[in-house]
């Protein structure tokens, strides 16, 4: 008897392999090899880009295979990536301002991209298979996108906040004895420049009142006179009236060029401050025009800011030239700040002396986060400077300028970026009006217009 007899070898249990999904839920293979016949089929290897900083894609895209990632850009700033990955289709990317797609393999893929001429050709049931899944995977696109969005949105209402806590570190040294004294010693703005600034930022104050404000005026009459017949202007025949001088410059050179008389009186003239007055009227000249442009903005208002926004940086000058062994200590006073503590002492309406102080914020915050009763006007100013970079060639560099297009869409202006507003709408302007500005304005504008690499810009 064979009381062992050897085992067989067991063989081991294969468990039946589950059957592989379809790539798209509701897809037969026979649809399939229908999509296959008519659309081409792409094989990525690991990191293999399927598009670059694309505007837009019209194509869809089904994974067969593998995974990808895509990339959302926000005015070149790159947000967390997306990946899709077998089964998923990812839908057309719409063409949105600003945006820019890009997408590559996370590992071997391989996809079937699907253009509106191929889907055309594919049967109206497997086209609404695409469709079902697409549409999940562009509410996962666009809730990246939101997410996206979101983040960058907090992550600058953050770095806004740490920049003006460290701006703000010097305001203190602003009440010191010494700046106090120093202020109080300058003289005030005539008595005409203030009521006139009053009346400006009065929106019951109908044109016609300050008007007859400056023409009842002997003094500002003079003034008024005097520069326009002075160098600044270049006209053949001496200008002898007020109403003559009215139809020539137009009545908004007429409140920025008193203002500017007012403020000379009460500012020592030297080199700098000259320099530093040149550059206000340009910027009150830029200021005029945007806030025309934008047709929901103050225009005297916002020339008025602009022809003030430096008086902090001429009383720095100031300071230096009669207390020249503390010039390092002066300068790292915040000019901004100086110079509207020196207007409100001057009693200049609150709104212009908070522009003024805060005239750095649109640099680094975005618009809603600015408040609003000074929003738009500081819009217009940071706008001006960014326009006069331009104009002078001196282009304001990338990082002063992050929110511009921001506060061009804030104050509805009619161009989408500063070239081509500069190019299509502030030069056609300013060279129209040319026999109403001075002649230090008139110099730096071109001939005949925009140059052919600046229309190219925009």
């Amino acid at each position: 008897m064979r009381f062992f007899r050897p085992n067989p070898a067991s063989e081991p249990v294969v468990a039946p392999a589950p059957p592989k999904p379809p790539v798209i839920d509701g897809w037969t293979e026979r649809e399939l090899a229908s999509v296959y016949s008519v659309a081409p089929v792409r094989h990525l290897k690991q990191r293999e880009p399927l598009f670059t900083d694309l505007k837009a894609t019209e194509s869809f895209y089904v994974l067969i295979d593998g995974s990808i990632q895509i990339v959302v850009k926000w005015d070149d700033h790159a947000g967390r990536p997306g990946v899709f990955r077998r089964g998923d289709c990812v839908a057309p990317l719409p063409n949105s301002e600003g945006l820019q797609y890009s997408a590559e393999a996370v590992e071997p893929c391989t996809l079937i991209e699907l253009t509106p001429t191929v889907m055309k050709h594919i049967p109206e049931k497997t086209q609404l298979s695409v469709y079902r899944v697409a549409v999940a995977a562009t509410s996962r696109v666009s809730a990246y996108i939101r997410a996206v969005n979101g983040e960058i949105v907090s992550k600058n209402a953050l770095l806004a906040a740490y920049v003006e806590l460290h701006t703000n570190r010097n305001v203190e040294s602003l009440q010191s004895e010494f700046v106090r004294k120093f202020l109080a010693d300058i003289p005030r703005m005539p008595s005409y420049g203030t009521d006139l600034l009053v009346k400006l930022m009065d929106d019951r104050c109908s044109v016609q009142e300050i008007v007859d404000g400056i023409k009842t005026d002997p003094s500002v009459a003079a003034i008024l006179l005097q520069a326009v017949n002075s160098a600044r202007f270049s006209f053949h025949k001496k200008i002898e009236s007020f109403y003559h001088a009215c139809m020539i410059l137009g009545l908004n050179n007429i409140y920025t060029m008193v203002l500017h008389e007012a403020v000379r009186s009460a500012m020592p003239r030297t080199k700098s401050t000259k320099q530093i007055q040149r550059h206000s009227i340009l910027i009150t000249t830029l200021c005029n025009e945007v806030a025309t442009s934008s047709k929901d903005a103050h225009a005297q208002a916002a020339a008025t800011i602009g022809l003030l926004h430096d008086v902090g940086k001429g009383i720095q000058e100031v300071m230096k030239q009669q207390h020249s062994a503390m010039a390092a200590q002066i300068d790292n006073l915040q000019s901004a700040g100086l110079g509207a503590e020196l207007l409100r002492s001057w009693g200049i309406p609150a709104r212009i002396c908070q522009v003024i102080e805060h005239q750095q914020q649109p640099e680094y915050t975005a618009p809603d986060l600015i408040p609003e009763e000074y929003r738009r006007e500081a819009g217009i100013l940071h706008i001006a400077h960014v326009l006069e970079g331009l104009l002078l060639k001196v282009p304001v560099p990338p990082e002063c300028q992050i929110y511009a297009r921001d506060y061009m869409a804030l104050l509805r202006l009619p161009n989408p970026t500063p070239e081509a507003f500069m190019n299509e709408t502030i030069l056609p302007g300013l060279l129209r009006n040319r026999h109403r500005l001075p002649q230090q304005i008139l110099d730096i504008l071109p001939v005949d217009g925009p140059t052919t690499s600046q229309s190219e810009q925009s």
